[in-house]
Formats: structure tokens, C-alpha cells, sequence
């Protein structure tokens, strides 16, 4: 899969077994719609036969729909927002949507995530609030989980709708390691043209919480498509001669050089990303990148993550890499004494969960 996408003149070259093996690990990766989009854009779906095609189309028809929600809800938000004055950051997906960014062609959204400033998370609930978003039923303990120590909001969904929304004031939970301050990405955040009201991150800053995102927060259920969207996103911002000389100066002022870094390398392995060998070899000098030991497991780890297994079964080695990266994003975004009570906290309400399961049964 990581070869068609790399070059996909060759995936109608391939056997029907091995459109097969590809179309299915694409589908479990979230790729399919990204795959479709290639496909598409090269003139090569003519070339495949009905039965293939057929699915990607499909795979196409999907993203489009999603698209579309993102689009609405986007323009509700900034409808039940109207009359504050506030801009709306938007992140990840939707930004890169509303940008037209290309590695935003055939990429699957959720839901709809916005970076806000804190202080104006009262006014801002209240308007949603008033709008048909309501904060999802969550145990005390849950509220006060997002509320005191994570990077947002607890999540809002519409009660027609159902669709959710996620209103962030950092990029990293307040109990991480690492502190960027949050007011850098709001004062630098850019305005999108021809969509007032509507900004994104900075093209570094933009990069720089897609790398934290995918290798700090642990989200690696859709790790294959977090590293597209950051080869994606490399190559398109390359195009601007002023992106390089500032992308690791700024992560060095928001102390996130360690997931850019393992982004650069891990693009740049996998990937085949065109970086340039002076950016590498500083980031790889920095004194803010991981050690050696951290490295050599990470290689292991991100690789046996990355690589498209079997797409009916998740493979032992997958689960144990994805294990260990798991309890890896809960030791860096919290204190040892904080972890062992939030796991303790989760544990019990869990097993109190079955106990009356069991009884009920």
C-alpha cells in the first residue's frame, strides 16, 4: 500500500489479489478516499476494472458527504458566534479543507475541531448552548478531567444533528511534559481568504500540532494517515521559500522540537518526504530531540505502526507496538502520581461497569 501510494502508476499494473490486499488496508487505514483522490487525479481509474473502481467511488462518495457536514457545520458555528466578534480557528481537518490544501482531497473528517481563547469559553458555550449544542453526559470526574487538565473543552454535539465539536484553547493537555504557550498560536493564527471570520494556524505552527498530534497525543488508530497528512502538508508548505528557515526555530520557542523531530524522520524514512538534509541534520542535532535509546525504539515501534499489515486482523507485534506507544502518550501527558490515579479512577468505574453488567445478565 505504502508503494501504490508513493507510485500509483502502479496499482493498475497489479494482480486482482493484490488490488485486493490494498484496497482493504486502505480501508482500514482511512485511506481509501486519499487513494481514490490519487487515483483520480493521475487519470488512472479508467484503467481499473469495474468491481475495483466501484469501491473507490464509493470510498469517494463517503468523503464528499463528510465534507459537506464539515462545510455546515462550520458555517453554524460561525452562526451561533455571530454576534460575539469572535474569530474561529480551525484545526486539522477543517482547516485543511477550507485552505484547499491538496492533501486535504479524499481525507475523511469526524467532526470539527477550533482553537479559542479561554477566557472566552463562557460566552462561547453559552451562544452554542443557545444554538443546539449540548456537552455530552459525562461522569463528574470526566468534567473535571477536561475541565482542570486537558487542551479542551469537554465535547459539544448537536442534539439534531449529532455531530460534534471540539473547542480547544492549547494544542497539548495542561498536565504534559511539554508547555507551548497556547497565546503564540493564537497570535500568529492567519485569516483565510474569502471566509471572513474563519483563520488556521500559521503554516509551521500548522505542521508543528500535526507532528504533536499524531506522535505526542498517541492517536495512532490513524497514525498511516497523520503521517500522509504531515507529507502532505511538507510538500505543499515547501512551496514557500520562507517555510523551512522557520519551522524549527518556531518549534524550538514552543519547546515541541521532540515530536517534529521524530515527524521529519519518520516522513522522511517512510515516506520518502523531500526535506531538505540541513533541516534533518538540525533537527537531529538538536538538544531538545529525543536520545539515542528513544530513537531506536521509536524506529521499531513507528515502523511496525506505519507498515499496513493485515487488514482483517490486527497482528500480535502491531498490538504490542501499539500498546506500549499507548501507555508511552499517557506518560508524557501526565505526572506519574496523576497517572496512577487516573488509571485507578478508570479502572474501577470500568470494573464496577461489569459487576453490573454481570448482575443485570
Amino acid at each position: 500500500m505504502l508503494q501504490v501510494f508513493q507510485q500509483p502508476e502502479r496499482f493498475p499494473e497489479l494482480d486482482a489479489v493484490s488490488q485486493d490486499l490494498v484496497l482493504r488496508q486502505s480501508r482500514r487505514a482511512h485511506l481509501l478516499g486519499r487513494l481514490e483522490a490519487i487515483l483520480r487525479e493521475k487519470g488512472l481509474l479508467d484503467r481499473l476494472k469495474p468491481r475495483v473502481r466501484n469501491h473507490l467511488i464509493s470510498a469517494r462518495n463517503l468523503v464528499r458527504e463528510d465534507r459537506r457536514m464539515l462545510t455546515w457545520e462550520v458555517n453554524r458555528v460561525q452562526r451561533a458566534l455571530w454576534n460575539t466578534g469572535l474569530d474561529i480557528i480551525l484545526l486539522k481537518g477543517g482547516a485543511y479543507v477550507f485552505l484547499d490544501l491538496p492533501m486535504a482531497q479524499g481525507r475523511p473528517v469526524a467532526d470539527l475541531d477550533i482553537l479559542m481563547e479561554p477566557k472566552d469559553f463562557p460566552l462561547i458555550e453559552a451562544c452554542m448552548a443557545q444554538h443546539g449544542w449540548e456537552q455530552a453526559k459525562l461522569h463528574p470526574y470526566d468534567q473535571r478531567y477536561y475541565r482542570e487538565w486537558m487542551h479542551e473543552l469537554p465535547p459539544l454535539r448537536h442534539r439534531v444533528r449529532m455531530t460534534e465539536l471540539d473547542i480547544h484553547h492549547t494544542i497539548i493537555p495542561k498536565t504534559s511534559r511539554l508547555q507551548p504557550d497556547s497565546r503564540l498560536f493564537l497570535s500568529s493564527a492567519q485569516k483565510i481568504p474569502g471566509h471572513p471570520g474563519l483563520k488556521t494556524l500559521a503554516p509551521t505552527d500548522m505542521v508543528i500540532h500535526a507532528a504533536v498530534h499524531l506522535f505526542y497525543d498517541g492517536d495512532f488508530d490513524k497514525g498511516l494517515r497523520g503521517l500522509l497528512d504531515l507529507d502532505g502538508l511538507l510538500s505543499h508548505w515547501a512551496l514557500d521559500a520562507t517555510f523551512w528557515p522557520q519551522l524549527l526555530p518556531r518549534a524550538r520557542v514552543l519547546n515541541l522540537i521532540r515530536p517534529l523531530y521524530y515527524a521529519l524522520h519518520f516522513c522522511h524514512r517512510l515516506l520518502g518526504t523531500p526535506i531538505p538534509e540541513t533541516i534533518l541534520a538540525e533537527a537531529n542535532a538538536d538538544p531538545q530531540a529525543p536520545g539515542m535509546v528513544a530513537r531506536v525504539v521509536m524506529n521499531q515501534l513507528i515502523a511496525r505502526i506505519m507498515t499496513p499489515g493485515n487488514p482483517d486482523r490486527l497482528e500480535f507485534t502491531s498490538w504490542l507496538a501499539w500498546s506500549l506507544l499507548y501507555i508511552r502518550s499517557h506518560w508524557l501527558r501526565m505526572p506519574p502520581r496523576m497517572l496512577i490515579s487516573h488509571l485507578t479512577q478508570k479502572g474501577l468505574r470500568r470494573w464496577r461497569f461489569d459487576v453490573r453488567n454481570r448482575r443485570i445478565v
